[in-house]
This record gives C-alpha cells, structure tokens and sequence, in this order.
C-alpha cells in the first residue's frame, strides 16, 4: 500500500492538472474557441510577455485572426473578436469595462472622467451633459468654431510661411494643432494654448504627458506639472463664463459640461476636478489623434506628388479657396463633402489607428454567444480597430495605403468598409469628439496642401509604435514645405 504522503501528492497532483491544464483545454465553454497560441488556454504569459513596457501585442493578435478567423483566445479569460457580429454584442450589448481603465486614465488623484468610468449608466449620463456641442450639426453651424477657425488658420499659415523651404518639425507642429484647436474650442481662445507659436512650451508638455502615461521616473512631478497646466486653463474658462472676461470664442465645451454639472440631481462632490479631469481627457485625445493622423497623412503624401496635385486641384474648388491671404473660410460641410480629402483622410485612419489597441469589456454574468461560441460571465472581451480595418476580405491588400479604395463606384463595397471602419469606436461609448476630430483634420490638410506641397527630409523611425496610443516610434517627421507657385 502506497503511504499516506504520496496519495495525497498524487491526489493534488491530479487535481492541479485537472483544474489548471485538462479543464481549460478540454471541458471549458472557450476550449472550442481557437487559441491565438498553443499556451493561451492555460495561461496569459505568451500575451502578457507580448504587452510589456506598454506594447499591445496587436501584430501578433492581427495574425492570429487572419490565421484563425474572426474570435481567437489570447488567454484563459481573455478573447479578441474581429467582427460585426462582435462589434454589435459588446459595444451595443451593454457591457462594461473592466478595472485597467480605471487604473490608467483618471486625472487628478483618480478623479474619473468618460473614458475611465466603468460603469455605463453613469457614463451615459455624463456624455450627455457634453455630446451637444459635440455633434456634427453643431459644430458645422458654430459661429464660435467658425471664428476659432479663422484664428488657428492664420497662426498656421504664418508659421508655415516662415519656414517655408527650411526643415521643418512636422511632427511637433501635429501636436500643437490638436492641442490649438481642442483647447481653444474646450477653454475658449483667449485660455487656450499657443503650441503652433510656442514649440518649447508644447515640448515641455508632452514631455510631461509621455512621464504620465509611459509611467517614467518622473511621473509624479510631470504629472502635477501638466495637470497644474490644465487646471489654469479651466480657472480662465469659469472666469471668462462668470465674468465675461475678454476671448474671441467662448469656452463651448468648459461652459457646457460645467451648467449641466451645477444643474444636475446628483453633482460630483468635487465639481472642479471632475471638470478638470474630462477637460484634460479630450485636450489629450485630440493632441494625440492628430499628432498620429497628420503626421502619416503628410508622410503618405510626400512620396506622391501626383496625389498631392490632385488633393490641392479638388482643393481649389472650395468657395473661397483656403488661401494666403484671405479673410474668409469655406462652409464646412463644404469642406466636409470633399471626396478625394475624406478618403485620404479615412485611408490614413485606417491604415494608422491612432490607438490601435483592444478595447477590452468585461462579458455580463450571464455570459453570451459571439461568433456562434458561448463565452462564460466575467471574461475580458474586445476588438480593435487594427483587426477590423486589415480584414482582407473587406479591404483587399489591407497593409497598403490606397484612398482611392473609398472611391470605388460599387456603393455596396463602400458600405460594407464603412461597415468596418471603426477608428472611433461604436455604440454608447463611441468617441464624443469624432466630428470635431475629422472636422479639425479635414481643415488642417485643407490649409496645408492648398498653399504648400511637402517633401520628406527625415522620416526615419516612422513606423508605428507598439502601444495603446501609436504615433511613430522616432517621434518625428521632418518636411520641407514649399509654397505652391
């Protein structure tokens, strides 16, 4: 008879082998679920060593999916989806983000804003104390964005006319613009910032940001250091809502958000870092979509000068042109209507995600079926856009930057992209700026093709970056602009 000792161990044994490596392989509801690697159905290694130092991993889940299909394992309890049929039951289906948003994007001491609440209802309430003066009528028709306009118009061509034909930091200058144009419209111009005329104070900025989200050394001082920043921002905004202290534009976006908050049943305990939280959330998310969005469009169209003459030829049919020296700009939706600028626009979103991650959820208790598997209550589920917007069965030759896909005369093709295009998201937690975004790139291309053509002088380290928020790895691009003859 064996001894006491070793029944037990082989007991445990078999227990630990039952529970750790037979059940997820063979007995649990995702064992039918492809797995991305061999190891994923029994541990997160393989995609946690994939996501160090704050990669995503996203090339290798891409692979998996073309390999595998359109729902692959990455882990135990995590699955990728790359499908409509995904997109509509986790972002329509009410299902709710798990703790890492928390973590990672609250301001000021874990003050929550739209992006880091996990909780939907609450999330919806906010966003509708905003989404007003964020939809696409509003802006379109805004006499404060028409004026904020003609302001950052002619602060970028004055910058651009005095480095005409010099190297040119095209990189930073995408920043600055993001950071121009959403502050001015959030905090009203006379509080916004002036990154385009001020590259020291924009460098010091980012600096600080990058600390904050990369978790650097310095962390804790950049961090009070930007926040400090945005803070003094939102001081001059309620002093110009309370006072009407002297701005061209009014502070939209400050004002709006900060009545509702007043008026609301049930106000946050702490008003002004709730406002300031949200206020800095968008300020970011618009430095970093156009610093990621410009910066690959001006890249794609510097090595073809031909598209370059047929983007300012279509240009020049808006009424007015957008050129030196004028004092009025077109109708938006004038601009918006553009067909060949909207798909070298669209083209650069989908090749070059400015946030290609997953956007993780977390299933309801009750679980649900996706792709025809069932997935269990309390798993991690979720897409990207990097994995909608390179299916090759809905965008042929999906690494290569072809705009005039957007133009194909076969309506159905169209839809069925548009289908997948999924840059901002969808459901009830679809990005709150996407028009203002599209508007605000839209009329920067605008401005720049109009009068200048660009060349490449330095584009090395221009591929993406690995990361959740993905501009190019060198953090730069240097052009030379020339003025169009």
């Amino acid at each position: 008879m064996l001894p006491l000792y070793a029944i037990v161990a082989f007991a445990s044994i078999s227990y630990l082998i039952y529970h750790y490596i037979l059940t997820p392989l063979l007995f649990s509801p995702l064992s039918k679920i492809p797995s991305a690697h061999w190891s994923a159905p029994i541990s997160a290694r393989w995609i946690n060593n994939l996501r160090l130092d704050g990669k995503t991993g996203i090339a290798a889940t891409l692979s998996a999916h073309n390999r595998l299909g359109p729902i692959v394992r990455l882990s135990p309890d995590e699955i990728s989806v790359a499908s409509l049929d995904g997109l509509r039951k986790i972002y329509s289906g009410g299902f709710e983000k798990d703790p890492s948003y928390l973590e990672e994007f609250t301001n000021y001491h874990g003050t929550v804003n739209l992006v880091s609440m996990l909780g939907n209802k609450e999330h919806g309430m906010q966003k509708r104390m905003i989404s007003h003066v964020y939809s696409n009528s509003y802006i379109q028709s805004s006499t404060d964005v028409r004026k904020l306009s003609e302001i950052l118009v002619e602060r970028l061509l004055n910058v651009l006319k005095e480095d005409e034909g010099k190297e040119f930091d095209a990189y930073g200058m995408n920043q600055s613009i993001g950071a121009d144009f959403m502050s001015g419209y959030i905090f009203g111009s006379g509080n916004a910032t002036n990154f385009m005329r001020d590259p020291q104070m924009r460098k010091r900025f980012m600096d600080g940001w990058k600390a904050k989200f990369k978790h650097l050394p310095d962390e804790e001082e950049q961090t009070e250091m930007i926040e400090s920043f945005v803070m003094d921002m939102c001081r001059g905004a309620a002093k110009t809502k309370e006072e009407g202290f002297e701005s061209e534009t009014h502070p939209v976006v400050y004002s709006q958000f900060s009545s509702k908050l007043s008026n609301s049943a049930s106000p946050p305990a702490n008003k002004d870092l709730t406002l300031a939280s949200e206020m800095f959330d968008q300020f970011i998310a618009s430095i970093e979509t156009s610093r990621v969005a410009l910066t690959y469009v001006e890249w794609e169209l510097s090595q073809r000068p031909k598209l370059q003459q047929d983007l300012r030829k279509e240009l020049l049919t808006l009424s007015p042109p957008i050129l030196i020296g004028g004092t009025t700009l077109p109708d938006p939706k004038a601009i918006d209507a553009l067909p060949l600028l909207n798909a070298i626009l669209k083209e650069v979103l989908r090749l070059y995600p400015p946030s290609p991650a997953i956007l993780t959820r977390v299933t309801p208790p009750a679980g649900t079926t996706i792709e025809g598997y069932f997935i269990p209550g309390h798993m991690v589920v979720g897409t990207s856009p990097q994995c909608m917007q390179q299916n090759p069965s809905v965008y042929p030759e999906p690494q290569k930057f072809n705009p005039k896909r957007w133009l194909d005369k076969d309506e159905e093709k169209r839809k069925e992209m548009n289908r997948w295009f999924w840059v901002f998201g969808s459901g009830g937690r679809m990005c709150i700026g996407s028009h203002y975004a599209l508007y605000m790139l839209k009329l920067s291309i605008a401005v720049i093709y109009s009068n200048f053509e660009t060349e490449i002088v330095d584009d090395e380290g221009i591929e993406q970056e690995d990361a959740f928020l993905a501009g190019p790895v060198g953090d730069k691009l240097v052009l030379r602009f020339r003025a169009v003859k």
